[in-house]
């Protein structure tokens, strides 16, 4: 068992040096995303020579699926979540498409806006913004509404304090103007200064990071938005890259409640993946034998409820030639404590052949 530590730069170009790779700019910053593990991840991967097609069934934030693409493969990725599915369409699917200055235009032209749940995410200008941008997205659809949409969410979560969803307290002490209650640790981020900003600025800051991931390889890959069991039960391809919610750690449904209820324009009762649930082991196990007509695996997961060499019996069960990598990584401070991040672990699985 190999044991490294995580990266906190940024993955280098698709040749593999030279500058920090330009179209992961255009991933927007989640808790839990692979960005800062990419090299480590990749490397876990079979060139495109030896497995062309990448199975991405937890698409997530996209930063696997968009840097198999830059590397190559074809790929097919999946998430049944509305904020991920709009990556897949918008980044992996589309290879031509793009924002301009006269799509924030639309979104700027007077007209009624619907009610939706925002208020008490954003201030008010900037929640009628977003409400009235995911109209616009929803009604055009296709890869320049998926594109509006990872638009909307970008500036959502730019305009939260360190990403966080939970601020409402911080959020209402800037919307009034209370500067000298809020904590100096917000003021330091980035996005007080957006939040005086008017909605063009932001997006004409945004546009350019968004387009950057919008490019072809090639190939005819493609983003679907179905449950994982489903979409694995007749996908075809030659490895599958699975990083579903980890077991032990908290849901995302509930920690993203907030953006998912802007985006779907109503008020959620949100319903935990079985993945993160008291169950999670029974769930990845089956997650796993649906796989097994796929060539190769390659699995991330944590260490919260099984252990590194738990997982590997696991991963044994159902696949020949398993080996296992552990990464050292550190959150930020922001969102994980100093307890947490010292015991952290991403546990890297790759299994061969299925048994």
């Amino acid at each position: 068992m190999e044991e490294v530590r995580g990266s906190s730069s940024l993955t280098r170009s698709r040749h593999g040096g030279g500058s920090p790779a330009r179209f992961l700019q255009a991933i927007a910053p989640y808790f839990g995303g692979k960005r800062r593990l990419l090299g480590q991840i990749m490397k876990a991967f079979p060139t495109p020579a030896d497995a062309p097609v990448m199975i991405d069934a937890f698409l997530g934030g996209g930063s696997v699926s968009l840097m198999a693409k830059a590397r190559g493969y074809r790929v097919v990725c999946n998430d049944v979540a509305l904020r991920s599915a709009a990556i897949g369409r918008a980044f992996i699917a589309n290879d031509h498409v793009t924002l301009s200055t006269a799509d924030v235009t639309r979104l700027l032209l007077p007209r009624a806006i619907p009610d939706g749940p925002s208020d008490d995410v954003l201030p008010e200008r900037h929640a009628r913004f977003v409400r009235g941008a995911m109209d616009v997205a929803l009604r055009l659809g296709g890869a320049k509404g998926a594109l509006l949409t990872v638009l909307v969410i970008r500036y959502i979560m730019s305009l939260r304090p360190m990403g966080n969803f939970g601020a409402k307290a911080v959020m209402q002490q800037l919307s009034e103007g209370r500067w000298e209650e809020v904590n100096p640790a917000v003021l330091r981020d980035s996005f007080t200064r957006r939040i005086q900003s008017p909605p063009q600025t932001i997006c004409e800051e945004l546009i350019p990071k968004i387009n950057a991931g919008v490019f072809a390889n090639g190939h005819r890959n493609e983003a679907q938005q179905r449950d994982a069991f489903d979409f694995l039960s007749d996908v075809e391809g030659s490895v599958v890259y699975l990083d579903p919610p980890y077991g032990g750690t908290a849901a995302y449904e509930r920690a993203l409640r907030p953006l998912d209820e802007i985006l779907a324009g109503r008020h959620i009762d949100p319903v935990p993946s079985e993945f993160s649930g008291r169950r999670s082991v029974e769930a990845l196990d089956r997650l796993i034998e649906a796989c097994r007509h796929i060539p190769r695996l390659v699995l991330s997961y944590g260490n919260a409820v099984l252990r590194p060499d738990e997982l590997e019996a696991l991963v044994a069960k159902h696949r020949h030639n398993v080996t296992v990598r552990t990464i050292r990584h550190a959150h930020l401070a922001a969102v994980s404590s100093a307890e947490k991040n010292a015991t952290n672990l991403e546990v890297l699985v790759t299994g061969g052949r299925p048994r």
